[in-house]
This record gives structure tokens, C-alpha cells and sequence, in this order.
């Protein structure tokens, strides 16, 4: 057994279940087998590693890890498939993803045996930005093992509805002397059946679950209507999927049920058209999904959080491209004016108002000298390219003061033409610079400038 790619191996599949859970989780969620080859993930993992959807199919997550840590990973996770047990592991490594980048993760796993295979459930934490902080990364670990053991358990119970579907359908008659009552009392969810009389629909039988849950006692149960246990609003999808059950033979709808206390508790229903005796009915269980509501409403949170925090991120970037380019159009007045002040010197070099032109001509040059505000931009610059100069630096020591300043402008995309203006130098000035610049960071003709520095 190894995490290294081979050929040919008979993989299983994911079951839905589980891939739905982990398509929907708002953290880096994965599941891969026992010889290492990834089986599902979300869209988090998608985005931090930079490969396709197609990409990912074919890769192992021995592929991921950054080499000097393989070893030590691969040895821990054989560790764990040699115990076999479902107990969570944790391990710090570093994760080498497509761009090359370096990214320090820790990797929560933990073992899930469904049907006989094994799959290796895991949950990444990006802590590029909070490894000295451990109490954050404490509690952020603590949070996501306290989400998966939900996970674990809601999985579990959804194998067992699964599980016993099949005998819902096959084994289950409405006649009360052919009831298993053994066998309706330990299914997970809350089990029901319906008699269609007319247009209603009457509850004639159910499960200890059902009384035990919503707190009705079993006289008031006897004939009461789907209505009653949904508010007005919800019942309106809930008649339609009553109707679909009898036009298609099976429906499944999301919906919250209203307990007698009034409390709403989010359900999966799933129900099934069954005949006996010339009498319809429905049959059916209700799983509360309390768990995956709340996942799914953290990732609604999550995915607003994001949209809000990127649309400020996209207005400070306007912004400091802004002050730049102020500072351009500034520069090129004082340039302007200056150039003028020559010319009109030429003329009047003799009269009274050339002193005060010699004056306005010293102040000009005093304003440009100053002009440079760099102080404010740099400010502006690592408050969104945190960083930027500190990693450029690590990676390229001999990158003077005015060079890094160069690079800063050319990670903002500004033209060589504005940079000139920016830093108040020719534009031979700017060709040199991005000369020394590009032999200090051994770029060959090839490599695009703007591109590389851009990674930082």
C-alpha cells in the first residue's frame, strides 16, 4: 500500500451522501482511498491548489505535499490505515500547489469504512497567516473537529436510511398485523404512512420516533393531516410534493417541520406511492438535517463574507492605483509648468518678473522633490499586499530600496509610462531598471516581469 500514483487500481466510488456533505462544507474538504487517490473535494480545494476539475482527477495527495515533508506525511497516514480506526489525526505540513507555491497547512483526517472500503475523510487549514497564533489556529481546529464528528454522525445516519429503503418499499404493508414494529422503530428519521381519502390525507401509522420528537401523544396522531405539522407558507411546496408522490410514484422535498411546542426543525422527507387493497396511500421517513442546514447556512455567511470582503479588496486597489496615477498627473504638471517657466525666462530674462519666476521655479522644484509620496502609497499597498516587500526581499536580497519600490508599481499593473511619471524619471531610466531588476531575479527573455512579480 502507498500514497504514490499507480495504475489500474479499482477505486470505489464515493457515495452521494458523502460527497454531498463535502461538496457543501465551507472549509478545504476532501476524501481520498486508501492507496492515496482523490475521490471528491470542494470548491475550496479547488481554488488553493490552482488545477481543473479534470486536473484533480488524476492526482494522488502525495503529489500535493512539498517534498522534503513526503515522507514524514505518507509514514503518519500509513500509521493510521495500519490501526484502522476512526480516530481524528492531525499533522503540519507544507503543501506545494500548481502555481509552485509553498503553503503551510495543517491536515485533519480521519477514517470512514462504508460497505467494506475505506475512505479517508480530511479538512485543510490554510495557517500561512495565523501559524504564530495559536491560539486562533487552536480554536479553529477545535471548531472543524467539533463540525466533522456532526459530519461522522449525520453520515452514519444517512447509510442507514439508505439501508433500509429497499425494505420500506418491499416489506412494508399498511395492514397492521404485517407491520414490523421492530423494524419501523429503528430507522433513524421519524417513519409515517398516509391514507388518501378523497383530496386529505390521514396519518395512520408511525414510529416511536415520531411521538417521542414532535410530542404528540398517539391519540392525537390518529388521522391527523400533513397540514397540520407545516406552517402555511412551507405546506404550499409540501401539497406539491404529496402530488408528485401519486404522479410519479416518489418525491423528496427539504422542508421544516413545526413541532407541537412550535418549535421549526429543518427535515428531509422521503416518500414513496404504496397501494393495498385498492387503498392509496404514502409511506415515508423524515431526517432531521439540522446539521447540513447549518452548514449550509455558514456557507451562505461564508460565501457573503467573501463577496463583501473582495468587493473592498477590488476598491482599495482602485483607490491605490488612483493615488498613483494622481501622483503621475501631478508630476507631469510640475514638469509642464516648469518647462514653461524655462521658455517664458528666455524671453523676459531681463524684466522685473523674472525674479519672481525664478521664485515660482524653486518652489515647483521643491514641490516635485516632494511630490514622491511614497510614505502613503507603500501604506495603502501593504494594506492589501501584506507580504509583498517582505517575501520579495527573502527571495531576492539584492533588490535595492528604489527597485523593490519599482516592483510595487509594477504589481499594481501600472504602465512604464506612469512609473516614469510616478518616480519622476526618464523613460531610459525605467528601460535600465527593469533591466537590473530582471538579471537580479535570473529571469530569462521568456519570462514576463509583470507576470513574476505578481506571484508575490
Amino acid at each position: 500500500m502507498t500514497l504514490i500514483p499507480q495504475i489500474n487500481i479499482n477505486i470505489p466510488k464515493v457515495p452521494f451522501s458523502l460527497e454531498k456533505i463535502i461538496k457543501g462544507m465551507p472549509n478545504h474538504a476532501y476524501v481520498f482511498s486508501e492507496e492515496g487517490k482523490l475521490l471528491t473535494w470542494n470548491e475550496n480545494i479547488k481554488n488553493l491548489v490552482g488545477y481543473s476539475e479534470d486536473e484533480l482527477n488524476n492526482k494522488f495527495v502525495s503529489q500535493f505535499i512539498y517534498k522534503p515533508d513526503k515522507e514524514r506525511v505518507v509514514e503518519k497516514f500509513m500509521g493510521l490505515l495500519a490501526e484502522g480506526d476512526d480516530k481524528e489525526r492531525l499533522i503540519e505540513y507544507r503543501l506545494q500547489v500548481k502555481s509552485g507555491k509553498v503553503i503551510p497547512v495543517v491536515a485533519m483526517r480521519s477514517l470512514l469504512v462504508v460497505d467494506g472500503n475505506k475512505y479517508m475523510v480530511g479538512i485543510l487549514i490554510d495557517i500561512s497567516k495565523i501559524k504564530n497564533n495559536k491560539e486562533k489556529l487552536h480554536a479553529q481546529i477545535a471548531e472543524i473537529n467539533h463540525v466533522k464528528n456532526q459530519l461522522h454522525d449525520y453520515y452514519h445516519r444517512i447509510e442507514q436510511l439508505n439501508q433500509v429503503e429497499i425494505e420500506f418499499k418491499e416489506k412494508l404493508f399498511i395492514n397492521a398485523k404485517d407491520f414490523s414494529n421492530k423494524l419501523i422503530n429503528s430507522l433513524p428519521g421519524i417513519f409515517y404512512v398516509y391514507e388518501k381519502i378523497g383530496e386529505k390525507y390521514f396519518l395512520k401509522r408511525w414510529n416511536d420516533k415520531f411521538v417521542s420528537t414532535l410530542g404528540y401523544s398517539a391519540d392525537e396522531l390518529k388521522d391527523m393531516q400533513p397540514y397540520q405539522f407545516f406552517s402555511k407558507k412551507v405546506y404550499i411546496d409540501v401539497e406539491k410534493m404529496i402530488m408528485q408522490i401519486f404522479t410519479k410514484g416518489s418525491a423528496q422535498i427539504k422542508a421544516p417541520m413545526t413541532f407541537k411546542n412550535g418549535k421549526e426543525i429543518p427535515y428531509l422527507w422521503e416518500s414513496y406511492k404504496f397501494e393495498n387493497k385498492g387503498n392509496l396511500y404514502f409511506i415515508g421517513v423524515g431526517l432531521d438535517i439540522s446539521i447540513q442546514h447549518g452548514l449550509e447556512q455558514k456557507q451562505k455567511r461564508h460565501s457573503q463574507e467573501k463577496r463583501k470582503a473582495k468587493e473592498i479588496l477590488d476598491a482599495k486597489k482602485r483607490e491605490l492605483i488612483a493615488t498613483a496615477l494622481q501622483v503621475s498627473k501631478t508630476s507631469k504638471i510640475i514638469k509642464y509648468s516648469e518647462d514653461r517657466i524655462n521658455e517664458l525666462l528666455k524671453k523676459h530674462s531681463e524684466t522685473e518678473i523674472s525674479g519672481d519666476l525664478i521664485e515660482i521655479r524653486k518652489d515647483l522644484k521643491l514641490q516635485s522633490s516632494e511630490q514622491d509620496n511614497w510614505e502613503i502609497f507603500k501604506i495603502m499597498f501593504t494594506d492589501i499586499h501584506k507580504d509583498f516587500f517582505n517575501n520579495l526581499k527573502a527571495k531576492h536580497p539584492a533588490l535595492s530600496k528604489s527597485e523593490l519600490k519599482f516592483c510595487a508599481y509594477l504589481r499594481i499593473h501600472l504602465p512604464s509610462s506612469q512609473i516614469s511619471s510616478v518616480l519622476n524619471v526618464t523613460n531610459e531610466a525605467i528601460k535600465k531598471s527593469r533591466y537590473r531588476i530582471r538579471k537580479k531575479l535570473d529571469l530569462t527573455p521568456k519570462d514576463s516581469l509583470e507576470d513574476y512579480i505578481s506571484k508575490f
